[in-house]
């Protein structure tokens, strides 16, 4: 059975606790992260804050970065690449080694927040193991386990996920679309308001769950606002399910 945890380790266990200590308001998240077994890549991180004109120094003078390239740089956010040093690979490896998938990643200047995939429950019980034995004091905050049943667990309802897997299989994400809304909606069998709602708060809550698990609050929205009543759509999936979609 896989089980799905997000997780949390203070900055000074981990990396970049000097850059994010030093310039005030920074936060960052992983815009690219793949890492499996053995194998890490280097990080995609976009850095935001009120003023991050200190950032590319700060970085410099940062002993958990052995080399970063500077793609984009605003004022208040900026895309970099990140080379880390022997210590973090090594700690990054020896994490995903517990056979862990990263799905995604974040930092303030007082935590990292991750969400990892496991294969078994065994697999999580070894990263307990290995935080234990090196002095990491991780904190899980959420644990999910998938039986291989279900929609996604994503905060979504059934119905969210429903929409957001037809439209993308319809092309309704590309640019130009292959399908506008009220022929998608036909295509479902419901109406365009329905169809709309229900794509729009899907959006909102993997915004919230996926893109920035640190920072942002769940929205307390009352679906019952909505001109069309859909008593499934305020009943959220089991949080004990995990994610498969077949997206071909």
């Amino acid at each position: 059975m896989a089980t799905h945890i997000t997780c949390h380790l203070p900055t000074d266990e981990f990396a970049l606790n000097q850059t994010l200590s030093s310039i005030s308001g920074i936060s960052l998240t992983c815009e690219r992260i793949a890492a499996l077994g053995d194998k890490a890549v280097t990080p995609l991180l976009r850095f935001r804050g009120a003023d991050l004109e200190p950032l590319e120094a700060a970085l410099e003078d940062d002993p958990t970065v052995d080399e970063f390239e500077v793609l984009t740089h605003g004022r208040e956010e900026a895309l970099c690449y990140i080379s880390w040093n022997s210590r973090v690979t090594l700690l990054v490896r020896m994490l995903t080694a517990t056979e862990a998938l990263v799905l995604s990643g974040a930092a303030t200047k007082e935590r990292w927040t991750f969400r990892l995939l496991f294969p078994t429950r065994d697999a999580l019980s070894r990263l307990d193991e290995f935080c234990t034995n090196h002095n990491l004091s991780l904190d899980v905050s959420c644990v999910e386990t998938w039986d291989g049943n279900g929609p996604d667990p994503l905060g979504l309802t059934a119905d969210q996920y429903e929409a957001l897997v037809t439209a993308y299989k319809h092309g309704y994400f590309k640019v130009p679309r292959d399908i506008v809304l009220d022929d998608l909606a036909v295509e479902m069998g419901i109406s365009h308001q329905a169809l709309s709602e229900r794509l729009r708060r899907g959006h909102d809550t993997l915004v919230q769950r996926v893109l920035h698990p640190a920072s942002i609050e769940p929205d307390t929205d009352d679906e019952t606002t909505s001109t069309e009543s859909e008593s499934s759509e305020t009943s959220p999936v089991p949080s004990s399910r995990l994610p498969t979609v077949n997206l071909d």
